[in-house]
């Protein structure tokens, strides 16, 4: 089996991530993941509580498909969810070649929400208890 379809190599990886630069980058979608797009009254509450779990051991950036005409409704949003971001479709902090922004994790509801969902969870509650800790190595 190749090696990152087993779950427990994924979340192995982003622990010893976050264990060697004490923060982890979050490429995150914005409609249908964060924001009811379609307004079929679906909420987004768990995985934004996550993201706020995670605020002082993260750096989010959002991707999305929407214009720029968008940006400040998205903005606003955010803030009003309490969602700290970097940016909107912006590099993150670290820079690379090449046109894909990046990340630790890509959190998108087309892109195995519910395994990435279960990973951070598990990882920030265990920085939370203490028993993960930032390590410089």
């Amino acid at each position: 089996m190749d090696y990152y379809l087993l779950e427990e190599n994924c979340y192995n990886r982003l622990e010893d991530e976050y264990k060697r630069y004490g923060k982890l980058i979050f490429c995150v979608d914005y409609d249908d993941t964060l924001y009811d797009f379609h307004r079929l009254g679906r909420t987004y509450d768990d995985v934004m509580s996550l993201l706020r779990r995670w605020e002082n051991y993260s750096e989010v950036v959002i991707l999305t498909g929407n214009g720029e005409e968008k940006y400040p409704a998205i903005q606003q949003y955010l803030k009003e969810q309490h969602i700290k971001i970097k940016g909107i479709n912006c590099d993150s902090s670290v820079i690379v070649d090449g046109r894909k922004t990046y990340a630790n994790v890509y959190i998108d509801d087309r892109g195995g929400l519910p395994m990435v969902y279960r990973m951070l969870e598990k990882l920030i509650t265990r920085i939370e208890k203490g028993e993960i800790s930032y390590e410089g190595i």
